[in-house]
């Protein structure tokens, strides 16, 4: 249906005239409602009006990604989106909405519905126009999930939705296996909610180390102790640590902040932000640990330059690569 978005107006009315599925119907009044608005008049109404009709028949007839982009279209917002926000805040911890690998809005303190609404459209409807929709459902869940089963989220300090996004099509693909991956927008809203806890359990039996990576990484999970290992790491580097061309220096974070503080886990964790790809963070999350383990079990050891982990991970899979041929 992309072809019909430089088609005139008056063909797309006449196809939409003629159209029964409901899908192409939606994709139709998405690019009415983008080129002559909301109370441009169809055969049903105004195109406002017409996407609700759409919206409705394919709730009734449980047409999930159908009902996903209608809703988008017509910007809606779930009720309990503020408290599930709140839900997750006062667990303390961030949420960032936004598409993964597109720029995210972090959220550290609770919201007005409007002013949510106004973040999830903004930052999600540039890259699929749908998303804004799941982000809500997600929001939703993984704030009752959160309420009542903390445990899931521990060494989560920001919940990025879009990278659990990224996380939940990936468990698609590896559930797939050799056939096609299910598009998630056409889970129904309890299939959703089941992906999420599956990849949310810290237990991954099963797994290859790669798949474990690239869940946790999407997850943002560290180990138990990862940011105290961090400041260890940092009391014996005098030049700091460098992660994806982002330094922390050793000063003046050692004497502004203390190890435990939850600022200096903000820090670390917005070093690693810079990190575009779930798999390669998780790797820099497991190697600034085994250098802590590598400090601590050597006390003499002090890095005189800075610790740049891009280069140690290169490095590292260099002498891999060597040991493999």
């Amino acid at each position: 249906m992309t072809e019909w978005r430089n088609k005139p107006t008056h063909e797309i009315l006449q196809k939409l005239n003629d159209c029964s599925c409901l899908a192409s119907q939606a994709i139709l009044l998405g690019i009415l409602l983008k080129r002559e608005g909301p109370n441009f008049i169809t055969k049903e109404g105004t195109v406002s009006d017409h996407i609700e009709r759409v919206y409705r028949r394919a709730g009734s007839k449980k047409l999930w990604l159908v009902v996903r982009h209608a809703a988008s279209l017509l910007s809606k917002l779930v009720d309990s989106l503020a408290p599930s926000i709140t839900n997750v805040l006062v667990q303390g911890k961030q949420v960032t909405l936004g598409a993964f690998g597109h720029e995210e809005e972090v959220i550290s303190n609770p919201l007005s519905p409007g002013v949510i609404k106004n973040i999830i459209y903004y930052k999600c409807n540039t890259h699929d126009e749908r998303e804004a929709v799941i982000q809500q459902e997600l929001v939703i869940h993984i704030g009752w999930i959160i309420s009542n089963n903390p445990e899931l989220f521990s060494g989560m300090l920001k919940i990025r939705i879009g990278w659990i996004i990224h996380a939940m099509e990936y468990e698609l693909q590896i559930h797939g296996g050799n056939k096609p991956a299910r598009d998630l927008y056409q889970l129904s809203p309890s299939e959703v909610k089941q992906l999420l806890l599956d990849i949310l359990q810290p237990q991954q039996n099963g797994r290859c180390w790669l798949n474990r990576r690239q869940i946790d990484g999407s997850l943002n999970r560290t180990p138990p102790g990862f940011y105290d290992r961090v400041w260890q790491i940092l009391e014996r580097t005098p030049n700091g640590i460098i992660v994806a061309g982002r330094h922390l220096p050793q000063q003046p974070t050692l004497s502004d902040m203390t190890m435990y503080e939850m600022n200096f886990s903000l820090l670390v964790e917005d070093m690693l932000g810079n990190i575009d790809q779930p798999k390669y963070r998780q790797i820099v999350v497991e190697l600034l640990m085994v250098v802590s383990i590598v400090l601590e079990r050597n006390p003499e050891l002090e890095f005189q330059d800075k610790v740049d982990i891009d280069k140690l991970v290169k490095e590292a899979f260099h002498e891999f690569q060597k040991d493999e041929s």
